[in-house]
């Protein structure tokens, strides 16, 4: 056997080797739940690898536990609550809110674009899993809904708002959990959208950080990417043209801090990314796949 087939046989060994160990961490308990598009997948904090993952009805329950809005409520009363929510698989480019609709989404995985109006000023944002679409309005009547579309491949379960008003005020833990939702919106407009101070490219890399925790699908080389956004879609939520966003990822891509394809945004470092974007760092900051070792 020559050097070369001795090297390949080490590489492939080297590979089995990280698999086994992985699925090794696995069954010790070392491995935390992430969402990446619509399932569920082991993640394992000591080395930043994505594993295997649950899909179908099994990553559709654990979707609805890992929300926080859902998983606020009494574990006794959720199952009857989610009950009344009508499970939706929404395809790129579908509206959800809006003139179409006054149905309030509880975002289980996915990327959605959402963009109010309040007189001549526009608004936009991306949101992700986690997030209640229509909770503003639960709160306040007066609000006209904005509009939301899908960015791609979106599960979520609906509500009418009329229902789940009345039920915010007739049961103290809705409108409890809806509250809390709420805050965390606002939260984030802050923290994610109205850094005014910092460079552009500064700015999206901090929007990338948060659109991978929310946004995130599968991604081979590097664990998790960020799909469905385009260059226009960022430009209207960090408020700058789309020229500025072209230049901010120029800079990024020179940095070796992210790859880009058609509505794809793939992160080599992300530790480096959020320390470029001066935010704080990710709890679950993912290497690669363990698949792909």
């Amino acid at each position: 056997m020559g050097l070369a087939g001795k090297r390949q046989q080490e590489v492939l060994a080297q590979a089995r080797r990280s698999v086994q160990d992985a699925r090794r961490r696995q069954a010790a308990g070392s491995w935390q739940p992430m969402v990446l598009g619509n399932s569920v997948y082991a993640f394992d904090e000591e080395t930043g690898l994505v594993g295997h993952g649950l899909s179908g009805s099994r990553a559709v329950r654990a979707l609805i536990d890992l929300h926080p809005f859902l998983a606020g409520l009494p574990q006794s009363f959720r199952h009857d609550f989610t009950a009344l929510m009508s499970t939706r698989s929404n395809p790129r480019s579908a509206q959800l809110r809006g003139s179409v609709s006054s149905m309030v989404h509880v975002v289980l995985s996915g990327c959605v674009y959402e963009e109010s109006s309040y007189g001549e000023d526009t608004t936009a944002r991306i949101h992700g899993a986690g997030s209640v679409l229509g909770v503003a309005e639960v709160f306040d009547p007066d609000l006209l809904a904005p509009t939301a579309r899908c960015l791609n491949s979106t599960l979520t379960l609906a509500i009418p708002l009329p229902r789940l008003r009345a039920m915010a005020e007739g049961v103290a833990a809705v409108g409890v959990a809806l509250g809390k939702a709420l805050a965390e919106q606002l939260a984030i407009g802050e923290r994610v959208y109205s850094r005014h101070s910092l460079s552009p490219e500064q700015r999206l890399a901090g929007l990338f950080v948060h659109l991978l925790d929310r946004c995130a699908v599968p991604c081979l080389t590097h664990g998790r990417m960020v799909e469905g956004p385009s260059q226009t879609d960022l430009a209207a939520a960090l408020s700058v043209s789309r020229a500025t966003i072209e230049n901010a990822l120029k800079v990024l891509r020179e940095g070796g801090l992210v790859t880009t394809g058609y509505r794809q945004y793939r992160f080599p470092n992300e530790r480096g990314l959020a320390e470029f974007g001066r935010v704080r760092m990710p709890s679950q900051t993912v290497t690669g796949s363990a698949e792909a070792q």
